[in-house]
């Protein structure tokens, strides 16, 4: 008997604690030059799907506000975090992001884009949002980090989100904070993906379940 689906829910601090802590494991590239960005990207040629995520140096003075600082592009078996010394490489990057046979997964990647945007022309294709996505499902949390401990059942750590992005060298727990957000975004698409076919369905029974139900009160 197949256990009924039940939607990632938020939880509790102490259940969050008692997860795993997500944390990428793989190859991260750090493209600090034009050329290593393009060698980089180049490596990631060939996927299907990328996780995807961008990283600002924090403001905490009201109307101060920063660029992006970082790009993040995870693979199956590499992420590029793409530096601020690598935009020359701007041209290639929004290639990528503006390639329509690869899909680009990310949350809140509107506000993403638009904050690149003021770095440079760009013209995104085939983003698809995993929180836009929790919310279509009618699911009661859009967040990375519960969508992750729902759908993936791990804790996604934000210790390094406030710190200074563009220091002129990453920290290792920045590094692995970047990378990891990118990942999980990625694996949070194909677990979604894969669950698609079985809650369309679902809601299918559920419409004729209530056509059925109007036709008999008529």
């Amino acid at each position: 008997m197949n256990t009924p689906f039940e939607p990632p829910r938020a939880m509790l601090p102490e259940e969050l604690a008692a997860l795993p802590q997500a944390r990428y494991e793989g190859e991260v590239v750090i493209a600090q030059t034009p050329d290593e960005a393009l060698r980089a990207l180049e490596r990631l040629g060939g996927e299907a799907v990328l996780g995807f995520d961008t990283e600002t140096r924090p403001t905490f003075k009201r109307g101060v506000n920063y660029l992006p600082s970082l790009v993040q592009l995870a693979g199956a078996e590499l992420v590029v975090l793409v530096r601020p010394g690598a935009f020359a490489a701007w041209a290639e990057l929004t290639a990528v992001l503006g390639d329509e046979a690869v899909v680009k997964a990310g949350v809140a990647v509107r506000d993403d884009i638009n904050a690149l945007g003021k770095l440079g022309p760009v013209t995104p294709r085939r983003f698809e949002d995993v929180g836009e996505w929790a919310k279509k499902f009618g699911w009661p949390v859009t967040g990375l980090r519960n969508l992750a401990a729902g759908l993936l059942g791990v804790r996604v750590s934000k210790k390094a989100r406030l710190t200074n992005w563009e220091a002129s060298c990453l920290s290792p727990a920045q590094v692995c904070y970047a990378a990891t957000d990118a990942w999980v975004s990625r694996e949070l698409y194909l677990a979604m993906e894969a669950i698609r076919p079985m809650l369309k369905k679902k809601e299918a029974a559920a419409r004729a379940k209530a056509a059925r139900k109007a036709a008999k009160e008529e």
